[in-house]
C-alpha cells in the first residue's frame, strides 16, 4: 500500500509521541455503528495500513498488530483531547503564546497541530 507524505509523516508523528499523548479517557474503539476498530487476525493488515483505511475512507480491516493499532488509536485520541485544551486554555489566557510554542517545539507537533489549537480556540472566547 503506498502512502502519501502527508500521512507519512502524520504517522511516525502518532508514533514518536505514543508514550506522551497516552490518554484519551476511553478503553475501547468503535465506529459510529458500534464496529470495533481493532479485529484480530493473524493475516490481516498492518497497524499502519488499518490505521489509514480508517482515518482516511473508514474502513474497518483486521490487523495483524493489533496493540499497536490501539497504541495508534489512543495517540490520535489523546491529540484531540489535547488540541480541546490547549484552545480553551490558550482562549482564557491560562497558556501563553510563548509557552504553548515551546511545548509545540518540544513535541516537534505537525503545524496542523498549531492551527488546530489556534482555530478552536476562537470557539472558547467568553
Amino acid at each position: 500500500m503506498k502512502f502519501s507524505k502527508k500521512y507519512e509523516r502524520d504517522y511516525h508523528w502518532y508514533l514518536s509521541v505514543i508514550d506522551v499523548f497516552s490518554f484519551d479517557g476511553t478503553e475501547e474503539y468503535h465506529n459510529n455503528q458500534g464496529v470495533d476498530l481493532i479485529q484480530f487476525d493473524r493475516r490481516g493488515r498492518t497497524a499502519k495500513e488499518c490505521f489509514y483505511l480508517y482515518d482516511s475512507n473508514g474502513i474497518i480491516k483486521p490487523t495483524c498488530e493489533p496493540e499497536k493499532l490501539k497504541a495508534l488509536y489512543k495517540t490520535k485520541g489523546s491529540v484531540n483531547l489535547h488540541i480541546k485544551m490547549f484552545a480553551k486554555d490558550r482562549a482564557k489566557g491560562y497558556l501563553p503564546r510563548i509557552e504553548f510554542e515551546k511545548m509545540c517545539k518540544e513535541f516537534n507537533v505537525p503545524d496542523w497541530f498549531v492551527v488546530a489549537v489556534e482555530n478552536q480556540k476562537e470557539k472558547y472566547y467568553e
